[in-house]
């Protein structure tokens, strides 16, 4: 029962990662991971170029 649970968890957390990827791409937005600490920063995209 303890496997289960886990690999619910585990699951849920990538379905919610791969939710947050597509919000950002979809409002132009960038998603940068820093392993240090686990900061993960969310900023606009620039289309200047």
């Amino acid at each position: 029962m303890r496997l289960v649970s886990l690999l619910l968890i585990l699951i849920a957390f990538f379905i919610g990662l791969a939710f947050l990827i597509h919000i950002c791409s979809k409002n132009r937005y960038a998603i940068k991971y820093v392993s240090q600490k686990r900061k993960i920063e969310i900023y606009p995209t620039d289309k200047s170029h």
